[in-house]
């Protein structure tokens, strides 16, 4: 889901008229990939997905994966009302599968929402970027940092588009030291949309360095299942 200001106006079903299916399609093949190889991993879920796709979200469960939170509508979150509305919006998708882990979009959050999420149920956040060693808890809240290498990002599915299969480079030496990687990548990287309404050429003549997302990441991500062990983040709080 664009963050674009045009997008986060429209209604529920607005958006999803634009999905045109598209984010079951892209998930089913990511649950595809993931079946071959018997991998289990998280899914940050937006809440209106479920809307949309309620038999989708239960198969991801169904299949043996982690559902965790993503806010209602890929929301902004610019102060606490705007986590307490977003949750409570995505009420009865909290209140199905209890989902323990949460992350921002844009990777961008801090630790003054966290009593809002332990008062929610969850145990453990993702929407920030570090080195493993730089977790900590906060109000019964862990955070899990998306992986980053030298101050660089590089657990973003932008690195992934960027680098292909030779991320498992940078993975590797991360491993080495026993280390667990924290990576994402988002459903449209795996299966492009057939009509996108986003990125506009406009947008991409400002903003070049979008360019790696636009690479279909399929390959890759067969690629990284098999030569690496997966499993879903709660699996961390163990």
């Amino acid at each position: 889901m664009p963050n674009t200001p045009e997008f986060l106006q429209l209604k529920s079903q607005q958006k999803k008229r634009l999905d045109n299916g598209h984010a079951e399609k892209s998930t089913l093949k990511i649950l595809d990939i993931l079946q071959k190889t018997k991998t289990k991993t998280t899914f940050f879920i937006v809440g209106q997905i479920y809307q949309w796709y309620p038999k989708l979200v239960e198969k991801i469960t169904r299949d043996g994966h982690e559902v965790a939170f993503h806010t209602h509508a890929h929301d902004p979150l610019p102060d606490e009302s705007s986590l307490i509305r977003s949750l409570e919006l995505s009420k009865e998708f909290i209140q199905k599968f209890k989902p323990i882990g949460f992350r921002a979009p844009r990777i961008n959050f801090g630790k003054k929402y966290f009593p809002i999420l332990k008062k929610y149920g969850f145990k453990y956040d993702s929407s920030s970027y570090g080195e493993f060693y730089s977790q900590f808890v906060y109000k019964k809240v862990k955070e899990f940092p998306v992986s980053a290498w030298k101050k660089i990002p590089i657990g973003s599915g932008y690195f992934i588009g960027l680098l292909g299969n030779h991320i498992d480079k940078v993975y590797q030496r991360l491993n080495r030291s026993n280390t667990p990687f924290i990576s994402f990548l988002h459903n449209w990287q795996i299966l492009s949309p057939l009509k996108p309404t986003f990125p506009t050429r406009s947008y991409l003549i400002t903003h070049p360095h979008y360019f790696p997302y636009l690479k279909n990441t399929s390959k890759s991500l067969e690629y990284l299942v098999k030569k690496f062990s997966i499993s879903p983040m709660k699996n961390l709080l163990q």
